[in-house]
């Protein structure tokens, strides 16, 4: 895979399949697990699910922080001609996130019950939360590695190994989800030990790729640490931030719905949420599938290749943005039964919830690959700014404010509201950057 002279558009459908198709695979985990407990335990499950979400979304943001930054930077150096500098933000990265993932590790053991009170649960949800949360955190490595490693592997021209370990890990999840919480019966601990097995086998097969003579990863020790963590972290925290600021909305989100509304409500938000998780996946695929074509591109002084880059991805984003959306407003109804053995509470409130939250998953596809697209064309501020504004400034601003006027449906129609404000600045902002770059030249 030559991501210097081959064609973009092939280049960038060759990667995108397995880019897309391997986060949404991932991202099937929750979703997966989601279903099970809801069918197997209830809505109580399904609610514990999403009092549950930001521990994962914090492997994710350790992951994504180190592998995003990290792929981009040995991209650019790679497009550059510089083999032995790329291999030291390679090996920078991978120390940085097996770092981070121990940080983590430790100050979770040490402080469950403490954080998941902080997102949401009361009494009677703690223990759901606690015999769900126990295994996937004494695992959580192991989810900061596969979140990290799925950008070099694309980098690197394996996109279809990242694909085979999502896959491999899917199928053994769904196995297992199906075997320990139905026939025997595990419940909610059944349904983490599946997904904790299935993220092994990714690590293993991915892992595995990075360590083999196959790949082009070298362990070269960067000349100065610092410099090389801070590079990192700056040109993947514009991508990582979105799953971060998850932590920061559920901790906002569940308190407003317990205050404006019930557990029915936590439970249907318990759904979309696992929905949204999905469609961020998919949607920071696509970026990772444009990010080592521009990367490169930009590395090689080819402006031409990373707007073309540009153009399909944003593309390939709206064009997923608008099924979901659609398909979540046409069939509430079916999409609740498939997730829980729905209440009458459950089955009134889910339709209304569904058509208005729904209406942000297109502006969210928008927003979320501009992040990384600007990433890859070292333009780390301006994504981290779209990130932070999306994630945490308005989204929050407007959850605490639309509820004051509107009450439950004020909680729903916020983040419809701040998905399509951040994406339009979003838009407004690239737009003035192409204009910039008609010299052709790296300052665009």
């Amino acid at each position: 895979m030559d991501l210097i002279h081959e064609n973009v558009r092939s280049l960038f459908y060759k990667l995108l399949i397995p880019s897309v198709g391997g986060a949404a695979v991932v991202a099937a985990y929750s979703f997966v697990d989601t279903i099970a407990i809801g069918q197997g335990v209830g809505p109580d499950g399904t609610a514990a699910c999403a009092v549950f979400l930001p521990i994962f979304t914090i492997a994710d943001f350790i992951g994504i922080l180190c592998g995003t930054g990290g792929s981009i930077l040995y991209g650019k150096a790679k497009g550059s001609s510089q083999p032995e500098k790329a291999n030291a933000c390679f090996t920078g990265s991978i120390l940085l996130v097996l770092l981070g993932a121990l940080i983590a590790w430790v100050l979770l053991l040490l402080f469950q019950d403490p954080l998941y009170r902080l997102f949401g649960a009361d009494d009677a949800l703690l223990p759901y939360v606690k015999e769900y949360g126990g295994m996937i955190v004494a695992a959580l490595p192991s989810f900061v590695l596969i979140a990290c490693l799925p950008a070099f592997l694309n980098v690197d021209g394996a996109p279809d190994l990242v694909l085979t370990a999502a896959v491999a890990g899917a199928a053994l999840n769904i196995f297992g989800d199906w075997f320990f919480v139905f026939p025997l019966h595990m419940g909610m601990f059944g349904a983490a030990l599946a997904t904790v097995l299935g993220s092994l086998i990714q690590l293993v097969v991915m892992g595995g790729y990075v360590l083999s003579k196959r790949s082009s990863y070298r362990f070269v020790l960067p000349h100065k640490w610092t410099a090389a963590f801070l590079k990192t972290v700056t040109n993947g925290f514009g991508t990582a931030f979105s799953p971060l600021a998850v932590i920061a909305t559920t901790f906002v989100v569940n308190n407003q719905i317990m205050k404006y509304a019930d557990t029915a409500a936590l439970a249907v938000y318990g759904m979309l949420s696992t929905i949204r998780a999905l469609l961020n996946y998919v949607y920071t695929g696509a970026g990772q599938a444009v990010q080592p074509i521009a990367s490169s591109g930009y590395g090689a002084g080819k402006p031409e290749r990373y707007w073309s880059a540009y153009r399909l991805g944003i593309r390939a984003n709206l064009c997923i943005g608008t099924a979901v959306t659609a398909i979540c407003i046409l069939f509430p109804g079916p999409i609740t039964a498939l997730f829980i053995k729905a209440t009458p509470e459950v089955a009134a409130i889910a339709p209304a919830i569904f058509r208005i939250y729904a209406l942000s998953f297109l502006p969210l596809g928008i927003s979320t690959f501009l992040c990384a697209y600007l990433q890859s064309i070292m333009r780390a501020r301006p994504a981290a700014v779209i990130a932070v504004m999306r994630g945490l400034l308005v989204n929050c601003a407007l959850l605490i404010l639309l509820p004051l006027a509107f009450g439950a449906v004020g909680i729903w129609a916020a983040f419809a509201a701040a998905d399509l404000l951040v994406a339009a600045a979003a838009l407004l902002y690239l737009r003035k950057l192409k204009n910039e770059s008609s010299d052709g030249g790296r300052k665009c």
